[in-house]
């Protein structure tokens, strides 16, 4: 389906608007806040941030268990996906909303994600996860 051009250049230009200072939105209604600086503040905490696997054996070959995290998205084998909510429980503890495309298909997909005392070895509990190690 292709928008008329008017309404094509009016959603350009609201995209790459300037997000609100912090006074302005400061201003809005509470909802309204938390909706405006809720894309800057969707961040994983940084212990999660990398790469893991299977193995750290795996980690030194392409591997179909590998997942790259990084603030604001996860990229499995096949897949990945822009982080759209993150609920923080602990340090270690989070539960993340994201929305992920691949194999010509798009989905959206809760994952929570633990991990270890030493940060080496995160779980994946989302019914298909598992468990994998930091890549070095």
């Amino acid at each position: 389906m292709k928008l008329p051009l008017m309404i094509t250049l009016s959603l350009c230009l609201i995209a790459c608007a300037p997000p609100p200072s912090t006074a302005e939105a400061s201003q809005s209604t509470s909802s309204d806040s938390v909706s405006t600086l809720a894309p800057t503040s969707i961040r994983l905490p940084e212990p999660f941030i990398g790469r893991w696997d299977a193995s750290p054996e795996a980690c030194k070959a392409t591997s179909e268990m590998r997942l790259i995290i990084t603030q604001t998205g996860l990229t499995f084998w096949e897949s990945a996906g822009r982080i759209s909510a993150v609920t923080i429980t602990r340090p270690d503890d989070v539960t993340v909303q994201a929305d992920f495309s691949g194999e010509g298909e798009q989905w959206q997909r809760r994952l929570h994600l633990v991990l270890s005392a030493d940060n080496q070895t995160l779980t994946i509990d989302d019914g298909k996860g598992g468990v994998r190690k930091r890549c070095p």
